[in-house]
């Protein structure tokens, strides 16, 4: 065997690319209203509810109720993504990263979609006439990181759930709308390790 045959070995590419593991696309699109809007900003209008009074004496006039009304601002946040591929470098690769290029795009859009709806999930809000006034997020609606851990700090747990529930209940909150629950993976982590959660004894009961 020639002791010179390693000059003729040769090496294997592929001509596809593998995109590292990575969240691809956003996953919280769908649990919002999609708009088109044409401007700096768009206004949303809210009506509040009333109460009806009960009527004490027969052919009295009938009494106005003003309904509350309230203005909701949105405002356009504009991203970017590009990246670059020159010609002269296209002769010399073997796979072609247009593609897997515009889907990497893609994937970071719609990361950066879920980022803007977690920050406006419990963010400031601008409201009035001409959206000039700020309005905090009311923290009554928030669920204590101590439910359910006896006075100390505890991850996500059935408890959390229920109390969240209740909130949204007490707040009557359409029932008939979707509603969501986002969690991170220890999130996920602590709910598992609840019985309540991986038993059939308890999560089957209707």
């Amino acid at each position: 065997m020639s002791v010179q045959i390693t000059t003729a070995f040769v090496e294997q590419y592929r001509g596809n690319v593998a995109h590292l593991v990575q969240q691809k696309g956003s996953r919280l699109r769908g649990s919002v209203r999609v708009e088109t809007v044409v401007g700096k900003n768009a206004f949303f209008e809210q009506i509040g509810s009333t109460a009806a009074r009960k009527r004490t004496s027969r052919h009295s006039d009938t009494p106005r109720m003003d309904s509350p009304h309230s203005r909701r601002r949105v405002s356009l946040a504009d991203y970017d993504w590009a990246d670059l591929i020159d010609g002269e470098d296209r002769v010399r690769m073997l796979i072609l990263p247009t593609g897997p290029y515009a889907e990497a795009a893609s994937f970071a859009m719609g990361r950066a979609m879920d980022d803007a709806i977690i920050d406006a999930a419990d963010g400031t809000a601008y409201t009035g006439v001409a959206g000039g006034t700020s309005t905090s997020y009311d923290s009554s609606n928030t669920v204590d990181v101590q439910v359910g851990g006896s006075a100390t700090d505890v991850g996500l747990n059935v408890e959390k759930l229920r109390a969240a529930k209740e909130v949204l209940d007490a707040g009557e909150v359409d029932p008939d709308d979707s509603r969501f629950c986002v969690v991170n993976a220890k999130q996920l982590r602590n709910l598992l390790a609840e019985t309540e959660v991986t038993s059939s004894d308890y999560n089957m009961v209707n």
